[in-house]
């Protein structure tokens, strides 16, 4: 419950109640009343509904946003695969450990017809950034709206020729820049020279140059290169891998290339690093992604026992920007058929996505394994906060 106070205004009531109510709510109401729509897109407004989510994000409920596929196939043996955006609400007892969830599938209406292979690789304040085909985009599930971003300016065709510049995409991370108060899109893009050569002795040859970078700003509605720092502690070949996670600033990847560590972008300084993990190759342990745990950034690391995986669950610590330390916070299984945890909420319920493109949660203080009944098959899960931040 919140107290309102005798001094306020019944216009700030109306905002302390309606900052308080869910996206779907908000967006009936601004069809209510004129004024009641003023508040609710006003810049005040956004900012303290998005604050009170998030402070709510910590109760005894949570959201889970995904994107599952469905094939059809049929007598002619033609088929066809549905793919739906999906929100999962968990709320837990907290005496007696009972798990109860409800599926919402969501209508958003993206501007192309190919939506079969959403990929996303960003999240931050209810925004996420999905590539639909080839087109990078901002959506705001809760609210359905989405903002497609121009085209790349460091992308180029495919060389026609026998020698060129060939650019491909290696990596995108998107998040809020708290210095200038606006939305980031970074992308890193892999340089190489190409030779190619036909004939009876035909061969393609490709020296890889060093990675590029170019960010987009919400605010300008452009992008700009930007340069890797060779000479710093990032290596100029590295390749980001996963969904980034976006914490305080910094957009975060896991990356495996020469190694397992975390690649990391200062959206303020617009600067690059490399953060190390824990070394536990010495247990058999390989560390494989990243999630957010409440304000914290974790990694997990897998094991085969026989034909189960044995999970341990790492927070990183005291992160300054360049060094970090961590924690093993949890050690899940050995189970079968899992591949990776999704985020870890109520201090001791882990959201495990498994092999087989399908939910589970993993309750670590008594052991139980509940099992969502969702139609598989789920592409990717994150946990999510509905909010009415705009994308445009």
């Amino acid at each position: 419950m919140f107290q309102v106070h005798e001094s306020e205004t019944p216009e700030d009531k109306v905002v302390e109640i309606l900052s308080r109510l869910p996206p779907k709510s908000l967006m009936r109401f601004k069809c209510v009343h004129k004024s009641w729509c003023t508040i609710i897109n006003s810049p005040s407004f956004v900012a303290k509904h998005l604050s009170n989510t998030v402070d709510n994000k910590f109760s005894s409920f949570t959201c889970i946003l995904f994107n599952r596929s469905q094939v059809h196939v049929f007598a002619d043996r033609s088929w066809k695969r549905d793919v739906f955006w999906s929100m999962i609400n968990l709320s837990i007892d907290s005496d007696e450990h009972n798990l109860h969830y409800d599926v919402e599938d969501l209508n958003i209406p993206f501007p192309m017809e190919v939506q079969d292979n959403v990929q996303l690789y960003g999240y931050c304040n209810g925004i996420v950034c999905v590539i639909v085909g080839t087109n990078v985009l901002l959506c705001n599930p809760a609210t359905r709206e989405f903002k497609q971003l121009p085209d790349s300016s460091l992308l180029l065709p495919l060389p026609t020729g026998k020698f060129g510049l060939e650019t491909l995409f290696k990596g995108l991370g998107f998040g809020y820049d708290c210095k200038t108060k606006e939305y980031k899109v970074v992308r890193i893009i892999e340089n190489c020279d190409c030779e190619y050569s036909e004939g009876k002795e035909s061969y393609y040859e490709r020296i890889l140059l060093p990675y590029t970078a170019e960010v987009y700003t919400t605010a300008a509605n452009s992008w700009k290169e930007i340069k890797i720092d060779t000479s710093s502690d990032t290596d100029p070949y590295c390749i980001p891998y996963s969904c980034s996670v976006y914490l305080k600033g910094f957009c975060y990847w896991f990356a495996n290339d020469n190694g397992e560590y975390i690649f990391s972008f200062d959206l303020g300084d617009e600067i690059f690093h490399r953060i190390e993990l824990p070394f536990r190759r010495e247990s058999d342990f390989n560390f494989y992604g990243l999630f957010l745990y409440n304000e914290s950034v974790a990694s997990y690391c897998s094991r085969y026992e026989e034909d189960c995986k044995l999970l341990e669950i790492w927070v990183m610590d005291d992160y300054d920007g360049v060094k970090s330390s961590w924690t093993k916070l949890l050690t899940v299984g050995p189970f079968k058929d899992i591949a990776s945890p999704v985020t870890l909420w109520k201090c001791d319920e882990v959201l495990i996505l498994s092999s087989y493109g399908k939910a589970t949660s993993y309750n670590s203080s008594t052991g139980n394994l509940k099992y969502f009944h969702i139609p598989p098959i789920i592409n990717w899960m994150i946990d999510y906060v509905e909010t009415i931040v705009p994308v445009k």
